[in-house]
């Protein structure tokens, strides 16, 4: 009986080893990390569509361990309300315009210097390549994990009194303005009067004619459809409108393995890219189509309106520091060579 139960029992410690060493499929697969995405765009918009694309390829290069769940047009929130929520953690991830954490790091706003840019590929080589390292600095000191570019593209004004095509034609204007220092400093640096009013009640103020004009950039402003209440558009790139791929930091190192936040990195970089294509593939067309309407588009000369630029500077630069003021210029320089 002694032996017989022996054999039995060694018999099934056997087995048990050997299920171990041959059958790999019993063990439980990971479990999938969950993670939430919010930003402020139009479902239409690029940023939004190439987001998508992003989570679908993080999904499939992941085997599913990692799924993304978008929410856009601020639907958690807004954007100064989800980047407190993203750095608190009760929000993973954001696409986030450095205005919007003004208020934790004053140091970003640099990127909204108005006229500092002198193309889209100038910007594109000073946040990507000369100002890489800054930048990730000031969001890490701020609280937020940097992982990528996205881009809202150049800002332009539309108003209902007339076209712009030199400063003079912007004094006097009301203009709606975001609470972002460095565009109301810009336009009350061209004659204009500013109102700060929230984005969704921006086109309600327009129609009613509270304000005379708005700016955004040409996707916004046609996504939004603020040029139905708008007679005018000029493009007057006054300040590069950039939107940031971030996460909170113990999300990011805690939650997602080094090969998880490798592949979210360079996914995120690729749709960053296609989203700076997007933007810039849909802009004349959005523009022929306000053209379309009834919408007069100019095209003015942007030097003049930058030789304006000086006591927005000085504005700014007192905001921000000298030292900042002084190191973000030198790479915004170096971008240039």
């Amino acid at each position: 009986m002694a032996s017989s139960s022996n054999l039995t029992r060694r018999s099934v410690i056997g087995a048990g080893a050997a299920l171990a060493v041959y059958a790999p499929s019993i063990i439980p697969a990971r479990a999938a990390v969950e993670l939430r995405l919010t930003h402020p765009a139009d479902v239409t918009h690029p940023v939004h569509t190439e987001a998508e694309a992003m989570v679908k390829r993080i999904a499939e290069r992941t085997n599913n361990e990692v799924k993304i769940t978008i929410f856009p047009n601020n639907a958690l929130g807004s954007p100064v309300e989800a980047a407190q929520q993203t750095r608190l953690g009760a929000i993973d991830m954001m696409l986030l315009n450095p205005a919007n954490i003004e208020a934790l790091s004053k140091t970003i706003g640099v990127i909204n210097i108005p006229y500092q840019f002198d193309s889209y590929e100038h910007a594109h080589k000073t946040l990507d390549v000369t100002g890489r390292d800054w930048i990730a600095e000031q969001l890490k000191a701020a609280g937020f994990t940097w992982i990528a570019n996205f881009e809202w593209g150049f800002r332009a004004v539309t108003n209902s009194r007339r076209p712009i095509n030199q400063p003079a034609d912007v004094q006097g204007l009301k203009i709606r303005v975001p609470p972002e220092l460095a565009i109301k400093a810009a336009f009350e640096a061209l004659g204009a009067s500013t109102q700060t009013i929230a984005f969704q009640e921006v086109y309600l103020a327009l129609a009613n004619k509270v304000v005379d004009g708005q700016d955004n950039p040409v996707g916004t402003t046609f996504a939004a459809k603020f040029f139905e209440a708008q007679k005018h558009l000029a493009l007057t790139r006054h300040i590069y409108a950039s939107i940031m791929f971030c996460s909170n930091p113990r999300v990011w190192s805690n939650r997602l393995s080094e090969e998880q936040r490798k592949i979210v990195s360079e996914e995120g970089a690729k749709a960053g890219a296609a989203a700076r294509k997007g933007v810039r593939d849909n802009e004349e067309a959005n523009l022929a189509a306000m053209q379309k309407t009834g919408v007069e588009i100019t095209r003015p000369d942007v030097g003049p309106f930058r030789d304006k630029m000086g006591p927005a500077y000085d504005q700014l630069r007192k905001a921000l520091g000298e030292d900042t003021w002084n190191a973000w210029t030198k790479l915004v320089t170096a971008a240039r060579a």
